[in-house]
């Protein structure tokens, strides 16, 4: 396994200009935006075939959302994390559904408590706070409790 390891951060060093740090049976790989997609569909075509989600983190103080996925490869119980910064102000990534199809889900739960926009997936609407008027509630910005008095009057 770990002459396919090395390999596997050799190419997303080269090709994406991954940052990795390898921790057991993980890499973590940090790309820029435009390296996000291609990363990605490389992971998918070297056996990657399993997308376990895509997420982010707010990180107010920065000015950026990390988002990040996780897939696995089966065969040598192998996972990559990918990850890279968007601008909190214009959140705007690719989607990955033409890689892997459930990502779109990952995406609209991303976009629906973030307000991250994935171009070109379709199922951007809200799926758990369909009624919802605030702002993104997973924002760090967002005031629950500043929320709740204004709306609800408690």
């Amino acid at each position: 396994m770990s002459n396919n390891l090395d390999s596997l951060i050799k190419e997303l060093s080269e090709k994406f200009g991954a940052k990795c740090i390898l921790r057991e049976n993980t890499v973590f790989a940090e790309v820029g935006r435009e390296k996000y997609l291609g990363a990605a569909r490389y992971l998918k075509e070297n056996g990657f075939t399993r997308l376990l989600t895509i997420s982010a983190v707010d990180w107010i103080e920065k000015g950026v959302f990390e988002v990040y996925f996780i897939a696995h490869r089966l065969k040598d119980s192998l996972y990559v994390k990918v990850s890279t910064s968007l601008d909190r102000e214009k959140p705007v990534i690719e989607s990955l559904g033409e890689i892997w199809e459930n990502s779109l889900m990952h995406e609209r739960e991303c976009w629906e408590m973030f307000g991250i926009v994935f171009e070109w997936n379709n199922m951007l609407k809200p799926l758990l706070l369909e009624e919802w008027s605030g702002p993104p509630p997973f924002r760090k910005d967002f005031d629950s409790r500043k929320y709740v008095r204004e709306v609800y009057g408690v």
